[in-house]
């Protein structure tokens, strides 16, 4: 039988979580104090935490937690103490991004769901398998996935499928993210972006038609595709928006709630969307309007809002309510101070607030549903909430309560299968007014602020009997309690023994050796003849297009008595693995002397194609603390490459020993299935490099590869620690990596020879650059 479709809704306040269980969400996901990808949020503390764990388990909805940033070596110490009240009161998931935390957690609460986050960049159901073999429930698809795609990763997999619904899309694949970590230290990987992204930027040809947001896509709302959606094997429905309102939270969640349950009720022949609800979702946030997002389409033009990056609000203002002459509007966050709204009838003066008063006008009569339109004249503060009460949920209840003279009096209270029984004083005779059956029905229904309310009560009196009203409200309350205890009881867990994670035990490698990964031929060439150079990275491009020069190049590099490595594409989606898969492409996977490998795609790929290959992760498939190394290596990687985002003394921290460190080159800041050539009309279907420019005047490589409709942004200036050789040679990498991308041969000779003397030969050597940057290797990031 088919599970129950999961509604799940984002929580960034106990405001939110309330309004979300309230809507009608089975499951709120919600950060507490640290390690959440939402930094920002109003995150509870640890007791607040375990209130929200409370209130929703009361209610019969799962919560599940954020713990999906990537965790610093030094903090994985931590993880126990953080997690384990919430894990002891039940805590019904973990939502994860770092290996390391995956692997400490299943080590140390065996018990506790683990879902793969968004932020893993899952693509494909030979990925989402390795992590189903590690223990995994649950996998957060990436939102570029097309509905194939996901059918895909249901049909050949045990896991259940989360998949975003409604809300914010980033332009990156998550996870494949340092754009606001590298131009201004706040990482996303940490919960801290600052959506850089979504300021204007300018292409380095002429926009046909676009605006100059050409990096911030339109939120995404599916009401109309959620039968396809389940079909496609989704069971959890996932709303962003930790950052936005209690109402935003409440309105989403209400209005796919109905929509869940018209389409268990009636199936998909007779399932139809009203436009009014698609309305009332662009009233509560939009960008530009909605999109469907990747479900349907490897990405377009369509899913961006180029004109303006936050809310675009409707025509107007609907009134939702109406009492005496005061109105609660719904928000429209383009209205500014200054704006009047007006409707046929009135005018209206709108001050700040909830609730407004109406002013102007000889007709006060507002209706409900009624559109306050914008003006052009603005006069004054108009300021309108998109706050709406659903009205508090209350659990329903049965109980039977029994009054017999001179016995204690006996109520029993069930609910969701669990029961509770309490017992009061004895019933007396009555002196003056006997106990009748509606006055202590009255008495009893009467829950107050708790979370029940009676559904069916069965009374049964004897006449003549007399107990005091504080007698039955006492008894409501320990009954109630009781019945609370049972139900939280139910989820409660003893904390197994504290496990201390895996640290970096300070063994020091030799002097490292000198990687270099290139992209194209001329590169390679040139590098050829450079002393020192122990291995080539070669970008697998030139083995899918240039199987010719790959040959060559392998055969020459290898003959050198040097190792040639294969680097992977940086996404390994269907469409990219067919590529792989011709009969010229496969016989040259087995000469290459090992792979860089990018995604658990890849890794899943050449262990079935080429078994006991050497393997190295790059830093994309992120290892910050010992624990996540241990993760790599239990997977088959022999080596990894070290954090961009860590500095020197957070690495030493990590340890480097089998790890390798790029210490020059142009950092991937975005990996996306978007295209700024398509975007600006200027699609032209040729592999190359164009440029964006952000508004500081800084230019920003753009790499399209048209294949496969990917673009890569790389950073403003590379990556240069040529003059930190001391530094790095105390932090004893195994090796150390160039990696060119935009270089010229001779450039790329230039700066080779440069490492090469400085790192290998001890000579004094140093290059001028027109623009580089240390990255993180001094700052790091919070």
């Amino acid at each position: 039988m088919t599970k129950r479709a999961e509604l799940l809704a984002p929580a960034g306040s106990f405001e939110s979580m309330v309004a979300a269980v309230n809507a009608g969400a089975d499951a709120v996901y919600m950060g507490a104090s640290r390690f959440g990808a939402r930094a920002y949020a109003e995150n509870p503390d640890t007791g607040k935490m375990i209130e929200a764990l409370d209130f929703c388990h009361l209610h019969g909805v799962k919560l599940y937690m954020t713990v999906n940033t990537l965790l610093k070596e030094q903090e994985m110490g931590d993880l126990y103490d953080f997690l384990a009240p919430f894990y002891e009161h039940g805590l019904d998931a973990a939502i994860v991004q770092d290996f390391g935390v995956l692997r400490y957690l299943k080590r140390q609460f065996p018990e506790l769901d683990l879902h793969a986050s968004t932020q893993m960049t899952d693509q494909s159901a030979e990925g989402a398998a390795i992590l189903e073999k590690f223990g995994v429930t649950r996998v957060v698809t990436s939102r570029e996935l097309t509905l194939p795609e996901i059918r895909n990763i249901h049909e050949k997999t045990d896991l259940e499928i989360e998949s975003f619904v409604h809300g914010a899309l980033c332009y990156s694949y998550s996870g494949q993210c340092l754009l606001s970590s590298m131009i201004g230290g706040r990482s996303g990987n940490r919960g801290r972006c600052a959506q850089p992204c979504r300021l204007p930027w300018h292409f380095s040809r002429e926009p046909r038609g676009a605006g100059e947001y050409l990096l911030s896509p339109k939120d995404i709302c599916t009401l109309k595709i959620l039968p396809e959606i389940l079909e496609a094997g989704v069971y959890s429905l996932k709303i962003e928006g930790r950052m936005k309102r209690p109402e935003y939270t409440a309105g989403v969640t209400r209005i796919y709630r109905k929509y869940l349950d018209l389409l268990e009720e009636k199936g998909k022949k007779n399932y139809k969307v009203d436009e009014r609800d698609i309305e009332e979702l662009m009233d509560l946030y939009n960008r530009g309007g909605f999109s469907e997002g990747y479900y349907k389409t490897k990405g377009n033009a369509g899913m961006m809002s180029t004109f303006r990056q936050n809310h675009f609000g409707t025509k107007g203002a609907k009134v939702l309510a109406v009492r005496k002459n005061l109105i609660t509007a719904r928000a429209l966050e383009d209205l500014h101070k200054g704006d009047v709204l007006e409707s046929a009838t009135m005018n209206a003066e709108i001050p700040s607030g909830r609730d407004f008063q109406m002013k102007a006008g000889r007709d006060m009569r507002v209706a409900p549903g009624e559109i306050l339109h914008r003006t052009q004249n603005a006069a004054l503060l108009a300021e309108l909430s998109a706050y709406q009460n659903f009205g508090f949920h209350r659990e329903k209840l049965n109980g039977k309560l029994r009054i017999s003279l001179g016995k204690p009096v006996i109520l029993s209270l069930n609910y969701g299968g669990f029961s509770a029984e309490v017992s009061g004083a004895a019933a007396e005779p009555a002196q003056k007014s006997a106990l009748t059956r509606e006055s202590v029905e009255k008495q009893l229904r009467k829950t107050g602020n708790t979370e029940f309310t009676f559904d069916q009560l069965e009374i049964e009196l004897d006449e003549g009997c007399f107990l005091p009203v504080q007698a039955l409200k006492e008894l409501r309350r320990e009954g109630i309690e009781k019945l609370s205890g049972a139900v939280l009881g139910s989820s409660r867990r003893s904390c197994p023994e504290k496990l201390v994670p895996e640290s970096f035990s300070g063994e020091k490698a030799e002097e490292p050796y000198l990687a270099v990964l290139v992209s194209d031929a001329r590169q390679a060439e040139v590098l050829l003849n450079q002393p020192g150079i122990r291995r080539f990275y070669l970008e697998s491009d030139l083995l899918l297009e240039q199987p010719e020069t790959f040959f060559h190049l392998r055969k020459t590099i290898q003959g050198q008595g040097k190792e040639c490595f294969l680097a992977m594409p940086p996404l390994f989606r269907a469409d990219k693995r067919a590529l792989f898969e011709t009969k010229e492409t496969e016989r040259n996977l087995t000469f290459p002397d090992g792979f860089l490998v990018r995604n658990l795609e890849e890794l899943a790929y050449l262990k079935e194609r080429v078994p006991g290959a050497v393997l190295i992760a790059d830093a994309n498939l992120y290892s910050w603390s010992q624990e996540a190394r241990t993760f790599l290596k239990e997977q088959g990687f022999s080596a990894d490459t070290a954090p961009l985002e860590l500095n020197s003394h957070e690495l030493s921290r990590r340890g480097l020993s089998g790890s390798e460190l790029v210490v020059y080159g142009r950092a991937a800041l975005m990996l996306s299935s978007q295209c700024v050539k398509r975007t600006t009309g200027n699609c032209n279907k040729k592999k190359e490099f164009t440029f964006l420019t952000d508004r500081k005047g800084k230019t920003f490589p753009v790499w399209s590869d048209c294949s496969v409709c990917m673009n890569i942004i790389y950073n403003t200036a590379p990556l240069d620690l040529s003059d930190q050789e001391q530094e790095i040679r105390a932090l004893a990498p195994a090796g150390i990596r160039l990696s060119f991308t935009t270089e010229t041969a001779e450039e790329a000779e230039k700066i080779a020879e440069t490492y090469a003397r400085r790192f290998l030969f001890g000579e004094a050597a140093s290059m001028k650059l027109p623009e580089f940057t240390r990255g993180h290797f001094k700052r790091g990031v919070e």
